[in-house]
């Protein structure tokens, strides 16, 4: 089971709570919306007046570390995705709604960008319940969004060091309605640019053309902000 700690934080605005109102039982965001950069706690998202679509966030650095991929083979978060957008996401195959729709969502983006673009997008998907998500289980299910997106498995003292990293709080798991094990995470996906920096992070319900129109701009080499 997961560590019991969470470090729950609540959307105080109105307008970061509409974004978020897709989030359901089983994820919860682990950001704070604010009107200034006041504070120095990475993560927190930010009122957007740029040209970028998704959520402008205080600066989050890619975190270090090795897990396994889907193909069983050792795999750098920081190293094997360096001088490439990188998108990053904990979650689990089992998960019932923000998991499957927030796949769905960037699989549909990268149809919308052009290949020599998707060619230099990396998408980790993290899993945050090895016991079930097998590396076989992780490729299949992936592969239902899109055939490159990457999963990535490891113990669970491997993958909560990643996300303290990152400033995502530790989840618990919970029994739904039909007694199913379900885990409670965060639902951030975070947009890392060419620098290892993410200063965006998409959620479930941003829109896939909202997901497109920033890649481009990070493949180009642009910076949120």
């Amino acid at each position: 089971m997961l560590s019991s700690r969470r470090q729950r934080r609540l959307l105080t605005l109105a307008s970061a709570v509409t974004a978020l109102a897709a989030v359901t039982a089983g994820c919860s965001s682990s950001t704070v919306a604010t009107a200034s950069d006041g504070g120095s706690a990475p993560g927190m998202v930010l009122i957007n007046t740029s040209k970028y679509k998704g959520n402008i966030i205080t600066p989050v650095t890619k975190p270090v570390g090795t897990l396994t991929d889907d193909l069983g083979k050792p795999f750098s978060i920081k190293n094997d995705t360096a001088g490439v957008v990188t998108l990053l996401f904990f979650g689990y195959t089992h998960c019932p709604d923000e998991c499957p729709l927030t796949m769905s969502n960037t699989g549909a983006a990268f149809r919308m960008i052009p290949a020599a673009d998707r060619a230099k997008i990396r998408v980790l998907f993290v899993s945050v319940d090895p016991g079930r998500d097998t590396p076989a289980r992780l490729r299949s299910w992936l592969g239902n969004f899109n055939p490159a997106f990457i999963g990535l498995r490891g113990s669970l003292a491997q993958v909560e060091a990643l996300e303290k990293q990152t400033g995502l709080p530790i989840g618990q798991t919970f029994k739904d309605s039909a007694g199913e094990a379900q885990l409670d995470h965060a639902t951030e996906m975070f947009a890392f640019s060419t620098d290892n920096v993410a200063t965006e992070a998409f959620f479930p319900s941003t829109p896939p053309a909202n997901m497109a129109n920033d890649l481009k701009l990070l493949v180009a080499g642009g910076k949120p902000s």
